[in-house]
């Protein structure tokens, strides 16, 4: 394919498996240029949207939020500095719920406590 090629925003939806609506809202927000814009406003994307795209897909479906990928995709972070910092924040989220896990197996269940007798007592009058 020439590098040359550009892609309507239908198109570029059916190779990277985004909505329209999405790739309209990555555009929105600076995340995704288009690369011509018609003279009836409609956005015409290149080559190399599909890959920053596959990239924000990916950075998506494990969480990242779209500050992060927007400094991404802006070069003022790595990926690797991204992927370092979610491995981290997982390690994190694992030991937590391994504490919570271990809890419960610590301290078994105790039997529901009964009414103290002072509270069984006729009331005084």
């Amino acid at each position: 394919m020439d590098g040359d090629t550009l892609y309507s925003i239908g198109e570029l939806a059916r190779r990277t498996g985004l909505t329209v609506k999405k790739i309209r809202f990555y555009s929105d927000c600076g995340i995704v240029a288009p690369a011509h814009r018609t003279p009836a406003g409609y956005r015409h994307y290149g080559q190399d949207a599909i890959a920053r795209l596959a990239l924000v897909r990916t950075l998506r479906e494990l969480g990242v939020g779209l500050d992060v990928i927007r400094h991404v995709t802006d070069q003022e972070l790595t990926l690797n500095q991204v992927v370092a910092e979610h491995a981290a924040a997982l390690d994190v989220q694992i030991k937590t719920l391994r504490l919570r896990q271990a809890v419960p197996t610590r301290h078994p269940a105790r039997p529901p406590c009964a009414a103290p007798k002072s509270a069984a007592r006729a009331p005084r009058t």
